[in-house]
This record gives structure tokens, sequence and C-alpha cells, in this order.
């Protein structure tokens, strides 16, 4: 991976995502990042995940699924060796609206560049 900006590697993180592409996912990403999301539907629920678990999951969706995460808008704090990025969403699976929520992504600069180490977000189902 060649040096990027945390930009980049927020917009790497979404190309990934929506192409399934777990190798690339797990390049960009801390070996101990944490996924916490909070489901809104009626009780809210909190799930964590971690890396491993989350790559398992996007190796598991099944190759004729279609998924896209879109971006509705991005605000970010960026810092010489902190960023972090807030993003409302609509999440789509075969073309079909399945949620909307908000990202928020947490990138720390390293030696091999910028990574991801956290990731919160919110689930509504549509």
């Amino acid at each position: 991976m060649q040096a990027q900006t945390a930009g980049e590697v927020v917009d790497a993180f979404f190309e990934a995502l929506n192409a399934k592409n777990h190798q690339s996912l797990d390049a960009i990403c801390l070996d101990d990042m944490q996924l916490h999301t909070l489901s809104l539907a009626g009780d809210i629920v909190l799930n964590s995940q971690s890396k491993q678990g989350f790559i398992d999951a996007i190796k598991s969706i099944p190759r004729e699924t279609k998924i896209f995460e879109e971006i509705i808008s991005e605000e970010a704090l960026v810092t010489e060796y902190l960023a972090q990025y807030t993003m409302p969403y609509a999440f789509y699976v075969n073309g079909t609206l399945s949620h909307t929520g908000t990202n928020v992504i947490t990138l720390l600069k390293t030696k091999e560049g910028w990574r991801i180490s956290y990731i919160a977000d919110t689930r509504k189902k549509s």
C-alpha cells in the first residue's frame, strides 16, 4: 500500500467494501480494529465485531449479492496522526435500500501509513 492521505484510505475502504474485496479491507485496517454497531429497530441493540469477524462477514456474502454503501455527506477532523470521519449513508442490497445510518471512522497514522482503527455505525431499517 502506497503512502496515502486519511481521506484516500476512507475512500479505498468503501471501494473495497462495495467490491467485497476482503484482502483490501484487511490491508487498510489495523489488526485489532473494532467495529461497533447500534441497531435502531425498536430496542437499541449494540453489536461488537473484531476485524476478523468483519472480514469473515464480507467473505460470507454470496458472490451474486451486490452491495453498495452510498455516502451522503462527510465531515472530517484530520490532525497529523489522528483522523475521524463522520458520514451519513444509505446501504443497498441488490439495488434495494436495506438501511440507513451514520458511520464514524477513526484512523491512526502508523509507520505503514493511515490505517482504520475503529468504526462505529448506526443502522435503521428503511
